[in-house]
């Protein structure tokens, strides 16, 4: 078989990953954040999605794309936004897919790497990473534009075309636009072209003009986004979110160590091939190859340092868009090894790693369903963190659920008790027309009780919920849910 066609099938074999994410999510149940960006931001007119600033909520730029994806397909409604979601999820994949695709042409053109293609398999096969791919939200599309800064500024100072220095501009831009966090990184990428513009003009050498090009097209696409900003500059730099302070001195760092943990996915005996990799990698690399592997690991840890640096206290997925860039690092090593080998060996590896990642990544699929169900149900607990997040839950029913309600509620009263995500819970009832209140205490239950003599309760925490219910007495509970499930209903009546 020629070496081609071989590429061609393990590039497809790294994409199971992501068929089977896009089988389970590319269509999945609309959550908080979700809602609310699509409510509040897409779905309103262009001044609302640029120039209102609540909360760190809205990802100007990615809301912008989506209201013009809203308007060309005219979904210009939340009801009808949500049951075309496989379409607002659709871009999302196409801009993973152009991540991953970009991120092997770093490895192909600038390392020279047959063994690219494991990319894919490695990137796909990332939790965090496959969390907020098809998530509406901009941390995905700045991850896009992170690496095509990367890609850019390499093939300018390589080919020399204003094209790459003025997609530069717009990427710094974008990227910054999209997020206001994502300065980090961005500071970080024009630090790091700074050291290496000074390393090369204290050298008297005349790359270092291009480095100093890309420098100033960095620059001037962060100016750009500053000017975007001044309508609404004092809510980007002041709310809540933006000064939290930090919890405890090294927080940042604590942050790098979860990343680094949990962008590894379980996958440690990539260790056995990462080791020797870097040990032919540190003996065999060109220059060139480790001023980029260089540029790429600062790239990966000086954001955290600007934020330990900054003392505040950014959440986590901040740093999601750097997931690309840390498994291309896992690439370069895995594939110097790799590519070192006879060609029956290099097959044989090529194959043990996207095997062996697809089955990790199966299994810690199926791991974070049960942890996550199982914290909220048996812990009281709602998790949402880099690794794992209560709306990937394959309990998180919220669609069905409420068209179960929706049937059987007879028009007594639903009630939410102790209920989490309420924005997608609200918008579920409303979009079946179900009438419901919030109630804060069991006292307010219980006058509905006396009533109507029947109440249908809506509540996250079951256990904790029915132990509360049951203090009222003479009444009779039915909890009508799954084992696990977000969105518990509870019926409540007397006897």
């Amino acid at each position: 078989m020629k070496a081609k066609t071989i590429g061609y099938l393990f590039t497809l074999l790294g994409f199971v990953p992501m068929a089977i994410w896009c089988f389970h999510y590319i269509d999945y149940d609309l959550w908080y954040d979700e809602v609310y960006s699509l409510e509040e931001f897409a779905l309103r007119d262009f001044s609302t999605t640029l120039f209102y600033y609540p909360a760190p909520n809205n990802h100007i730029f990615y809301n912008f794309t989506t209201q013009l994806i809203s308007r060309a397909f005219g979904y210009r409604d939340i009801f009808s936004a949500e049951a075309h979601t496989y379409i607002f999820r659709g871009f999302q994949l196409i801009i993973s897919l152009l991540s991953a695709f970009l991120s092997v042409r770093i490895l192909k053109r600038f390392f020279g790497y047959k063994s690219s293609f494991l990319l894919y398999g490695i990137l796909f096969t990332t939790i965090p990473y496959m969390n907020f791919s098809l998530q509406l939200r901009g941390y995905n599309m700045s991850a896009l534009f992170l690496v095509m800064l990367v890609y850019f500024s390499w093939t300018y100072i390589s080919d020399k075309k204003n094209l790459s220095l003025f997609i530069v501009l717009i990427c710094s831009l974008l990227l910054l636009y999209t997020i206001p966090s994502n300065l980090y990184v961005l500071v970080a990428f024009g630090s790091l072209l700074f050291c290496s513009w000074l390393y090369y003009y204290r050298k008297r050498e005349n790359i270092s003009r291009l480095y100093f090009n890309v420098m100033i097209s960095v620059i001037g696409g962060a100016v750009l986004a500053f000017f975007l900003y001044l309508p609404i500059l004092e809510d980007v730099m002041f709310n809540k979110y933006s000064n939290r302070g930090p919890f405890g001195l090294l927080y940042s760092f604590h942050v790098l160590r979860i990343a680094v943990v949990d962008f590894f996915s379980n996958r440690y005996f990539l260790l056995l091939l990462l080791l020797p990799g870097l040990f032919i990698f540190y003996k065999k690399s060109s220059i060139k190859e480790r001023y980029y592997f260089l540029f790429l690991a600062s790239l990966f840890v000086v954001p955290f340092v600007l934020s330990f640096l900054h003392q505040k206290a950014p959440f986590p997925r901040v740093f999601v868009p750097l997931a690309p860039i840390f498994c291309i690092i896992l690439t370069i090593l895995i594939v110097k090894f790799i590519d070192t080998l006879k060609v029956y060996q290099t097959r044989i590896l090529q194959v043990v790693v996207s095997v062996y990642c697809i089955i990790v990544f199966l299994k810690e699929m199926d791991r974070n369903n049960v942890i996550i169900s199982k914290n909220m149900v048996e812990n009281n607990m709602e998790t949402q963190d880099l690794y794992r997040n209560f709306y990937l839950g394959n309990f998180y029913k919220q669609d069905s659920t409420m068209n179960y309600l929706s049937k059987i509620h007879n028009n007594y009263p639903v009630v939410k008790y102790d209920q989490r995500d309420q924005p997608s819970t609200d918008f579920y009832l409303r979009k079946y027309n179900i009438t419901f209140c919030e109630v804060d205490t069991i006292t307010a239950i219980s006058n509905q009780l006396k009533e109507r003599g029947k109440v249908y309760v809506l509540t996250s925490f079951k256990n904790r919920t029915v132990d509360a219910l049951n203090k009222i007495g003479s009444i009779e509970i039915e909890v009508l849910s799954p084992e696990y499930a977000f969105t518990n209903i509870i019926s409540v009546q007397k006897k």
